[in-house]
């Protein structure tokens, strides 16, 4: 019999691993996915709020989680991590590489900025997707099939509006977009890329997110100037990111890959 449509998003019997899991985004994937009857590997450096949103979902959904405090920068870190996931619940099929950092001297100017914070922005956003698709690859060509989902960022694929920081903080800090994140998001959808032709005769299926700009807790100054750039006329809410992981982690995308897929509100359609 035919899967129908509503059968084609079902998650159900899947694990997906999910670096960042803390983060801002993080739980909305992990919610998404959930949703839909996948079991969740949660891994964050923040043990303690890894700990609260795995069993936040696992109450709310009732899927079955395994929290996992782990630097994803750090390679022997990433290899204990995916082979304890695979030891809790026998095998993987989807990696969401989520995990961000803003270190130190992370909204410093250009002509200021340390090579050290440069090299751990790169270490987290980019370096660390290489490193989880590294150690999982062996096992998803064993499974015969695997799914990779990169979150990417919109000032990966166009450069920042400095006009949109002025004034603007979040939690009191003067923020802006740092090169080190424009550079590390446009490598994300490079390496996306890359994964897709060079994975499909595996059946590994690689696709990125890129996320416009997300209301988190800015300031009005910051949230009327950047809403103002975007055709909908407002920021994105957390939870409009789910449905896009969910479709790209299931069998409704199952003739997707190396697909940058943009939720931005408009803002690139100008």
């Amino acid at each position: 019999m035919t899967a129908t449509l509503r059968d084609r998003f079902d998650l159900t019997g899947k694990v997906a691993m999910i670096t960042g899991a803390a983060n801002i985004l993080g739980p909305e994937f992990g919610a998404g996915l959930a949703e839909f009857g996948a079991d969740l590997v949660l891994v964050d450096v923040n043990g303690e709020g890894c700990e609260r949103v795995a069993r936040d979902i696992a109450a709310e959904y009732g899927a079955k989680t395994l929290s996992i405090e782990a630097d994803v920068g750090d390679e022997t870190a990433v290899s204990s991590a995916v082979q304890g996931a695979i030891d809790r619940f026998g095998g993987l099929d989807i990696l969401v590489n989520a995990a961000a950092t803003k270190p130190a001297g992370y909204f410093d100017a250009l002509e200021e900025y340390s090579a050290e914070t440069w090299d751990r922005v790169m270490a987290i956003n980019l370096s660390a997707m290489f490193l989880c698709t590294k150690h999982l690859l062996r096992h998803f060509e064993e499974r015969g099939h695997g799914i990779i989902i990169n979150i990417a960022s919109i000032y990966g694929v166009v450069g920042p509006d400095p006009r949109v920081y002025a004034g603007s903080s979040y939690e009191g800090q003067e923020i802006n977009t740092p090169a080190a994140y424009a550079a590390s998001k446009a490598g994300v959808i490079g390496f996306t890329r890359y994964l897709a032709t060079t994975l499909a005769t595996r059946n590994i299926r690689a696709n990125c997110v890129t996320p416009g700009g997300v209301f988190s807790g800015q300031n009005d100054a910051f949230v009327k100037a950047y809403s103002e750039r975007v055709p909908l006329g407002r920021m994105a809410d957390r939870e409009e990111l789910r449905g896009a992981i969910v479709f790209l982690a299931s069998d409704a995308s199952s003739y997707i890959t190396g697909h940058n897929l943009v939720i931005d509100g408009g803002l690139t359609a100008w």
